[in-house]
């Protein structure tokens, strides 16, 4: 048996990847993300499952001088180069690291170009988390042995746990280089592709690996994934429900697929999914996390806040479960938990604009308008982009009577999202106050045409009033009474009699 049966697994514990994007406090929390579930937990050895067996060749383990070994090993002071690698290995197995890093060494010692020696004295001292020996150790391994595609892999792997991608990444490429078919090279390769944003590249490698090993779990958890990033929900269904086809026991993959139906709306099949990631591991913050989304978006409020709960109290730094517990008190109108809820996620996470701008949008419906304008100026500092953002400001500034300054933030939100409606109705409403009528008619007409269905009165009151102003006494008259439709529907009386009254006056 050969050390390239060595390899590293996948369990698929601990996962995370991405950025979380913008969350809404109203009307619902924070959607599902896959900011952590993406992530393999890269086991080294040591912290995997027991290696194989393995034997030194003889021919690379000729005895050259007899060296001191641990207190155990040295009960056979003549040991062989080949018997102290074995033993090694056993002990290593046993998760015995010293006693395995002192056989190793003894192999080293009688024979210096022992290369399979230096691999595994390299992983055993990276389950000892001593990097630097590791790399040292890898480093002379490949230097004794250039083809063997082993020593690229396990030294990638060394560098992807020190976070050192480029490094890891030049090794993963080496590995290929030596051997095509590496399979767990690809998944590695395939995750930091991932991690960086090349989605693409990502499904090309992990393709690769399910087309050179379609029995392995992992390939397809990860494929899952990063289908789940690009929006392709039902492939990523189709891959997770392939990687519990083959192993049933995967809360990886019912937690994945559990958020792909939800994606796709599919409340029931979602929350089914999630019951079974938690079954099958109770531990999992993060499906705690994802159920509460499922059990809010069904009206289970009582249920998501205890959803969310659990996962802080799993996870007491998953910044997420605490943007979303946020998201569900300033919909209750629970501000200052609201608010104390965001404070903590930027005690996590200082550069969260998101949870800039909840609590911007908390601290704006407490009455707070200047510290609401200073959340969403750390917002935008940290996110020039971020439309909503601008909104919000542009809210609070039109609260303090800054009609213009609003106006530039709400023009500041359709540049950065031109299809920003409310943004749109928001300016046109700022026109109204500056007095320019025919400004605020166009704002209001773009949101009306863009959503011809909208059931804000509010839109058809503002213009109607506008049109009045332009002499449009027809077009007035029609807005007005949509205005007063839809004021009686939602049953705001006191927008009903405002608008009948305007009505008269025509």
């Amino acid at each position: 048996m050969t050390l390239r049966n060595l390899i590293f697994v996948f369990s698929l514990l601990g996962m995370m990847l991405g950025t979380a994007g913008s969350v809404k406090a109203q009307p619902s929390p924070a959607e599902p993300t896959l900011e952590a579930e993406m992530a393999p937990a890269l086991e080294t050895p040591g912290e995997a499952e027991p290696l194989p067996e393995l034997e030194a060749d003889p021919a690379s383990a000729v005895d050259d001088e007899v060296a001191p070994v641990g207190e155990e090993a040295s009960a056979e002071p003549m040991m062989s180069a080949s018997e102290a690698f074995n033993q090694g290995i056993e002990r290593y197995k046993n998760e015995d690291y010293e006693e395995a890093v002192s056989l190793l060494s003894y192999a080293i010692n009688r024979n210096p170009d022992f290369a399979e020696a230096y691999l595994y004295r390299g992983i055993t001292y990276a389950a000892l988390d001593e990097s630097s020996a590791a790399l040292n150790d890898l480093d002379q391994a490949i230097a004794l042995d250039p083809g063997n595609p082993t020593g690229y892999f396990l030294r990638g792997t060394v560098y992807f746990n020190q976070d050192k991608t480029e490094q890891a990444m030049a090794d993963f490429n080496a590995t290929l280089e030596a051997d095509p078919d590496y399979v767990k090279a690809y998944l590695f390769r395939g995750y930091l592709d991932a991690q960086a944003g090349r989605n693409e590249l990502a499904l090309e490698d992990f393709t690769t690996a399910i087309e050179i090993n379609p029995e392995d779990p992992a390939a397809y958890v990860l494929r899952g994934f990063t289908w789940e990033r690009t929006g392709e929900y039902q492939n990523a269904i189709s891959d997770f429900s392939a990687a519990l086809e083959l192993d049933d026991g995967l809360p990886r993959a019912y937690m994945g697929r559990g958020v792909a139906y939800y994606r796709l709306g599919l409340l029931d099949s979602a929350l089914d999914d999630l019951n079974q990631a938690i079954r099958w591991d109770s531990q999992m913050a993060r499906a705690y996390l994802n159920r509460s989304h499922v059990y809010y978006r069904q009206g289970e409020t009582r249920r998501a806040l205890a959803d969310l709960e659990r996962a802080i109290d799993l996870d007491p730094a998953l910044s997420a479960a605490y943007m979303s517990r946020g998201a569900i008190f300033a919909d209750q109108g629970k501000l200052q938990e609201a608010e104390q809820n965001f404070a903590r996620v930027l005690q996590l996470d200082p550069e969260s604009a998101a949870a800039f701008k909840q609590k911007g949008d908390v601290l704006l419906a407490a009455g707070d308008e200047a510290a609401a304008i200073s959340d969403y100026s750390e917002a935008l500092f940290l996110d020039p982009v971020y439309a909503e953002a601008y909104k919000g400001r542009g809210d609070a500034r039109l609260a303090t009577g800054d009609i213009f300054g609003a106006i530039d933030d709400y023009s500041q939100a359709i540049a950065a999202d031109p299809d920003y409606l409310e943004a749109y109705a928001a300016r046109g409403a700022a026109y109204v106050q500056a007095g320019q009528p025919q400004n605020a008619y166009n704002d209001l007409s773009q949101a009306i045409l863009a959503n011809p269905d909208t059931s804000d009165p509010e839109l058809f009151y503002n213009r109607g009033m506008v049109r009045a102003n332009l002499g449009d006494d027809v077009g007035a008259r029609r807005d007005l009474e949509q205005a007063a439709s839809l004021y009686l529907e939602q049953g705001e009386a006191a927008g009903y009699r405002q608008t009948l009254e305007q009505m008269s006056q025509l």
